[in-house]
């Protein structure tokens, strides 16, 4: 019984604790994580060597992001979650990248120009398939 009412007592201090980006260190030792099958930041990174331009939807504080640089000069990251999109800010703009506060991208027209980005990054934000078709160049555009 002791065990639980210490597990709830660690929960309610926790749940204090602000959340802003995407870095859970504080559950270093506690947090156990299934291995993929594959290195989505390796793959990432190789494909922004051969890009001109990227956009990394829905980045959080930057934290995955940032760590893929050197980037190609255009180079931009949404984030709608305002205490995350400051975090960005801060964390990407110098590394040369611009971050946009943008919320709707399951359901809105993103605020990008048609096939403006050769390559689209996304690791878990909603998105609308329409508007990452509009966005992003087509093949024969390289």
């Amino acid at each position: 019984m002791n065990n639980i009412k210490k597990l709830i007592e660690q929960w309610k201090k926790e749940e204090k604790i602000p959340f802003y980006g995407w870095d859970f260190s504080y559950l270093k030792g506690r947090l156990k994580e299934e291995k993929l099958p594959w290195d989505y930041e390796a793959i990432s990174k190789k494909l922004i060597k051969k890009s001109k331009s990227v956009i990394d939807m829905g980045t959080g504080g930057g934290e995955i992001f940032s760590t893929l640089s050197p980037f190609p000069s255009h180079a931009v990251a949404t984030e709608g979650y305002k205490p995350n999109y400051y975090i960005a800010k801060k964390r990407l703009e110098p590394l040369g990248v611009k971050v946009v506060d943008f919320e709707d991208s399951d359901v809105g027209k993103m605020p990008f120009e048609n096939e403006e980005f050769d390559l689209v990054l996304n690791r878990h934000d909603a998105f609308n398939s329409k508007e990452v078709y509009r966005i992003l160049k087509k093949m024969e555009s390289f």
